[in-house]
This record gives C-alpha cells, structure tokens and sequence, in this order.
C-alpha cells in the first residue's frame, strides 16, 4: 500500500491537462496544416478547445478542498476558495468568449490555428496565476497571459492597426513586468523570500518602523539572554547577575541592526503600479482604448472580460493577505488612483464617438470603483469588490457578445469596429437584443433596482464603513455622470432621428442562445442575488481567516 502512488498532492491537475493539451494541439494543427491540400482546420482546433475548457472546468469541479493539500510545490502553490472559484469563473467566461468569436473569425478571415492555441495560453496563464503562492510564480504566470496578449493584439497582420495595438501593448507591457521584478529583488533582497505565507508571518499586525525596531530589539534581546541563562524570571536574574560586570560591556558587545521596513514599502509600491498597468487604470490607462480599438474584437473581448478577475486575486493576496500590517501605508496611494480612475473614466468617455473606446474608458472607471472596495481593507469592502468583479465579468460578456453578433449589412463589409451610430434604432431590427442590450447598459450603469445598483451601493457602504465620506461623494457624483453615455447608447437604440434603421444579417443560432442566456443569468442575480454574495463571501474569507 505504501507503494501506492496518490494524488493527494496535486493540485494543478486542470493546468497539467490543459499544458498537455496545447502540447497535442500544437502537434496536431502543425501536421495537418502542412498537408498537401493545405487545409483550414480553424474551427476543427477551435471545437477541440471548447471541449478541453469543457474537461478543464470538470478537473476544476472535481478537485475537493477537503482532500487535497492547501500548499504544494514548496508552498508556491495554494489551492482554497479564492483559487478555487476563480478559476472556475475565467474558464466559464472564456468558455464563452471563444464560443462567441467563433464566426466572427470566419469573417475576419483570422484562419491561423495557431490564434486558438495562443487563446489557451492566456488562459492558462489566468489559472496559475489564481493559484499562485510566490512572487516568482506569479510573474511567471503574468508573462505567460501577457505574451499570448501581445500576440492576440497584433494577429491580423494585414492591418496596421492591429500590429500598432500589438507593438505598443509589446513595449508598455514589457516595461510593466520590469516594474514588478524589481519590487520583487527589492522585497527578497530585504526578507530573504519571496513567499506570500512567509510574508504574512513577517509583516503580521506591522507597526510603524520606530515601533517595529523596538519591538525586535526587545524580543533580540530576551532570546539572547534565555539562550545564555535558561531563565526569563527577574528574580533568577538577579541571583544569576548579582556581580557581574557593568552594563556599558553588555551595550558594547551587542549590536542590533534594525530591520528596514520602509524599503519593503517602497518595492510593494512598484508591484502596484505594475498591476495597475495591467488593470489600466488611470494615470496608466492611456494604451487601453488603442489597444481596444486596434486589435480584433475577438483578442479584445478576452482583455475586457477574462483578464482582470486574476489580476485582482493576486492583488488581494499580496496586500490584503501578505503585507496587510502596511495597510495604512499603501491604502492612500491605491485611493487616490481610484478616484482619479473614476473621474477619468466617466468624464473622457462622454466625447467618444466609437463604442470599443467607450467600452474601454468605461473599463478604467469600473476598476477605479473595485479598487475603491479594495482600499477599505476590510471584509466587506473585499466581498462587495468580488462581487462587483462578477457582475462587472458578466455584464462586459453580454455587451461584447452583441458587439460580436451584430453584423451590419454595407459596402463598407471589412469595417470591424462600430461606431455609436452603427447601432442606430437596433430596436427596429431586433428588438429583443435592443432590450437586453439596454437593461445590461442600466445595470451597468447602476440604474435601481437591478443587480448593478445593489453591487455599486455596497462599494459606497464598505467606504462609507471606513470613514471614506469625501472619495464616497466623489464617486457618487462621477457615477451619476457616467450614466450619461449609456442613456446616449440607449437614445441611439431607440429614439434616433433617422428614418429607417441600419439592416443587419440575420443572427445565428449558437450566439442568440449564448446571449440570451447571459441575459437571464442577470436578471436571475437581480431577482436573487444571494448566490452572488455567497460566492464572493468565500472569495473574501482568504484575507481575514
């Protein structure tokens, strides 16, 4: 029996399944492409890549929290809720993402099988990062995502557009990951690790520097004199010392070199600015909208939906988990970008006139109100921020999925962006998705009483709780104006003066369903949204307990 070889320790059985699977991909899309007739075997690879997010979400489901162990690899790996639900979260919504770009592929004439297998490499790179115990593993895990991004970015290589969009997403991208790397040599060069648990042991209820220092001194100096006398009672010390030498000698012999905690600080503060980079919010938010509008559609659906619920993860375990004894330090600094996020995104969206740019400046003001909920470091602003992120997730894939579906019949048939007027009175040519389309832009928009507002009050009620009064008042107002250019898109849909609406092709049924079910998915949230809450209570529980 002790010979027995168990899985017990494994925990990264979906990620293997999924590496070994692009491994056989790769070999089987390099051998049939160079057949003779030369085939385009896109959709054949991009069938063979739903079932593996199929078989990897089952993998996901099956892994029991109770069975496996929480730590593996040399602690670099952790596997609990926030892993857990996470990572089932990015594989749905990829999941449906990749069956969305499914035709619009077809059209833009995307016929590479390699673009599928690069999809699945970002993908994989979202799940180890979700599971990441260390800072080493978890830029690893970045640069995996952020390589398959620069890719997806600059694929059609025919429009200059889309390599500009690459090329800069390249250069801003690579000198983000700079950034990090150097926070993280200055944080091992300060503690010796690089492990989040081992972080958390360190920096535990952290005190100002002053503080800190006497505090080990204190403790330095009690274990030494334990180690030479065996006791600790003040009574056995004066037995022990009743003649020994003057204290000057003592003072003299030991030297304490206090530990330099403001440096720790300091490199914290890059690895933000380099996540931050990556969330785009403002002042680094600039690459964001030309990106968008440069690189397909397909590549942009996965940057707007599937890349930030990772992100945040990693967020939350090195600032709410690891270094939370400097919450007083970094919280300042993370609300004022917040805020600055807010008034950015609400303000400069109200002068675009194309819709993937205001989708993009409507991204920087949504992460500005997630790290609003960060910043509050405490247990209900961390579950009204995963929340937030859920709803957020959901309602950007019902929005996108329409952008996608919504083919305009005109002269102008290689145009793959859409400016606002392209949707003009959409409700005259189908109204079901006019409808669905404007109750997810009201939601979004924090209209009551759908599930947007309920998630957007408890943002405003977690800041509120910290004391937060003028950033909640700030954010209040910006959101009231960001609602302006979604009651415009919806003017558009609807009441635009024109005398007849743009004709579209007819819908295909695998995307109508998709979309309508997202739709019923939201207004179930709003009807009941408990399951939402219970999902990002478990989300939350990581950082307190």
């Amino acid at each position: 029996m002790n010979n027995l070889i168990t899985l017990k320790n494994i925990s990264l059985i979906p990620e293997f399944f999924l590496g070994l699977s692009l491994i056989y991909l790769l070999i089987f899309g390099s051998i049939i492409s160079t057949h003779k007739t030369r085939p385009l075997i896109q959709d054949l690879i991009l069938k063979l890549s739903v079932l593996i997010l199929i078989l990897s979400l089952f993998l996901v489901f099956n892994d029991k929290l109770w069975v496996i162990e929480n730590l593996t690899f040399n602690n670099t790996i952790i596997y609990d809720y926030l892993s857990f639900f996470s990572k089932i979260t990015i594989l749905v919504f990829s999941l449906i993402s990749i069956l969305m770009i499914r035709f619009y592929i077809k059209d833009q004439k995307l016929n590479q099988f390699e673009y599928t297998i690069i999809i699945l490499l970002a993908v994989l790179g979202f799940l180890l990062l979700c599971s990441a115990n260390d800072l080493i593993t978890a830029y690893l895990a970045i640069e995996l995502q952020s390589l398959a991004f620069y890719v997806m970015a600059s694929f059609k290589k025919k429009s200059s557009f889309s390599v500009e969009a690459g090329l800069k997403y390249f250069v801003l991208g690579s000198f983000s990951s700079a950034l990090f790397l150097f926070g993280s040599s200055l944080i091992y060069g300060v503690t010796g690790t690089l492990n989040f648990e081992d972080f958390k042991d360190l920096f535990l209820n952290s005190r100002p520097k002053e503080d800190l220092a006497d505090s080990i001194e204190f403790l330095f100096g009690s274990s030494l004199i334990y180690g030479v006398t065996g006791a600790l009672n003040l009574e056995d010390f004066k037995d022990l010392f009743l003649n020994s030498r003057p204290k000057e000698y003592l003072a003299d012999s030991i030297e304490f070199i206090p530990f330099e905690s403001d440096l720790v600080q300091i490199a914290s503060l890059f690895i933000i600015v380099s996540l931050f980079f990556k969330l785009a919010v403002a002042p680094i938010h600039a690459w964001s909208p030309d990106v968008y509008e440069g690189s397909p559609t397909s590549s942009t659906i996965f940057f707007a939906v599937v890349s930030k619920l990772s992100i945040l993860v990693l967020l939350t375990r090195i600032f709410q988990y690891s270094f939370h004894g400097f919450i007083y330090n970094w919280r300042y600094y993370i609300v004022v970008i917040a805020v600055l996020s807010v008034i950015v995104g609400s303000f400069t969206a109200l002068e675009q006139k194309k819709l993937k740019s205001l989708l993009a400046y409507s991204s920087v003001s949504h992460i500005g109100y997630i790290l609003i909920a960060f910043s509050t470091g405490t247990f209900e602003g961390i579950q009204s921020m995963f929340a937030y992120i859920l709803i957020y997730m959901l309602a950007g894939s019902c929005v996108w999925s329409i952008f996608l579906i919504l083919r305009l019949k005109s002269f102008h048939f290689k145009k793959q962006n859409k400016d606002l007027t392209d949707i003009s009175l959409l409700v005259k040519s189908n109204n079901i998705i006019a409808i669905c389309f404007s109750i997810v832009l009201l939601s979004i928009a924090g209209f009551p009483p759908l599930v947007g507002f309920f998630t957007k009050m408890s943002i405003f009620l977690s800041a509120l709780e910290s004391s937060m009064y003028l950033v909640s008042v700030i954010s209040i107002l910006a959101s009231v104006i960001s609602t302006f250019y979604y009651i415009r898109i919806i003017k558009i849909i609807y009441f635009e003066n024109l005398l007849v609406g743009r004709l579209y092709y007819p819908l295909r049924f695998i995307e109508t369903i998709i979309v309508i079910t997202l739709f019923f998915s939201f207004i179930f949230l709003f009807i009941n949204p408990t399951l939402l809450y219970l999902i990002s209570y478990k989300l939350s529980l990581l950082g307190f307990f």
